[in-house]
């Protein structure tokens, strides 16, 4: 067994903290690159682990010159810009916080930020905030345009996972009746759905919470927010693409819904996102009008939730690397 340290391969532009640098550089010979962009193929045939930030896509041309390669290290839940097929055939190990459950229990900065939103856009608090500092004081403006206080509506929980059952627990402490659709979860403390336009049919509010994949890829889509009673509102810190866009920007602009929170969009995990992003079309009506509040991917953005998670991952890194004989 080599008892050499691990070459690891580091991008500045993910931002470790700081003790989790000193770790990475205790722990492995490090290499630090500013983006991935900046990858020279010609240099990474000695590299036995690699961080893979999001915004990048870490395919086969990307990885294949990576001939020692054993695992990547990515401190997110989501793991949509890795080809698994790929790494699977190579047999590279992603460390990743996709399974560790009992870990990510600790983690609530996610569900906080979600019930952040809620109560902004039921309340349109950054729009009565933006009036005050142009020196107005007329709060009954945005009563007018709160006809239901929080009690007095359904809180709906798409997917009944970590995240789901926290933001089900604030629902609760704000006397809201709770209504969840999830076919692999049960919680009598709640009222269940069996379908998940039923869900649609009786919530005032819905919120998200499951991850991106073919089976909920555009699960909220036109005929679920059809089902909604008028003047509803989704918040969403899931994954963006698990609501329809289009979907959601017509029901704003025709008025069925009332409002909308989403601190992801749509293929925000994708080289190129950031480019057209003042384009988008969410972005644009955002700009005009005060019943969407879009936040940039924020929703585990806590220093000590990136203590926790940066530290987590790299542990699981060291774990399999040993495993291999690596270190």
């Amino acid at each position: 067994m080599t008892t050499t340290k691990p070459r690891l391969l580091y991008f500045e532009s993910q931002g470790f903290q700081p003790a989790n640098l000193i770790f990475m550089a205790e722990q492995f010979e490090l290499i630090t690159l500013s983006d991935p962009s900046a990858i020279d193929p010609r240099a990474v045939g000695d590299i036995a682990a690699a961080c893979a930030p999001m915004g990048y896509a870490f395919d086969r041309e990307m990885l294949a010159p990576f001939s020692s390669l054993q695992v990547l290290i990515t401190p997110t839940t989501g793991i949509l810009h890795i080809d698994t097929d790929y790494v699977r055939e190579k047999g590279i190990h992603i460390c990743s916080l996709k399974d560790q459950q009992a870990y990510l229990s600790t983690i609530t900065p996610t569900a906080e930020l979600a019930w952040g939103l809620l109560l902004a856009v039921t309340r349109y608090i950054p729009a009565a905030f933006e009036t005050v500092k142009a020196g107005a004081w007329n709060g009954k403006q945005f009563g007018i345009r709160t006809p239901r206080m929080l009690s007095a509506m359904n809180l709906g929980i798409i997917g009944l996972g970590r995240l789901g059952r926290l933001m089900a627990a604030y629902g609760q402490a704000f006397q809201m009746p709770v209504r969840y659709f999830d076919p692999y979860q049960s919680d009598d403390r709640y009222i269940r759905c069996d379908t998940l336009l039923e869900l649609a049919r009786k919530s005032d509010i819905i919120s998200v919470h499951v991850h991106l994949n073919t089976e909920t890829e555009n699960m909220v889509d036109t005929r679920f927010i059809s089902e909604m009673p008028p003047g509803g509102f989704i918040i969403n810190t899931a994954r963006g693409g698990i609501v329809n866009e289009s979907a959601l920007l017509e029901n704003l602009q025709s008025g069925h819904l009332a409002g909308a929170g989403l601190d992801m969009l749509a293929k925000e995990h994708l080289p190129g996102f950031r480019v057209d992003l003042a384009h988008h079309p969410l972005v644009a009506y955002a700009r005009e009008h005060d019943n969407l509040v879009l936040t940039p991917k924020m929703g585990g953005a806590t220093q000590d939730a990136w203590i926790g998670t940066e530290r987590r991952v790299l542990e699981l890194a060291l774990v399999e690397l040993r495993k291999r004989g690596i270190v």
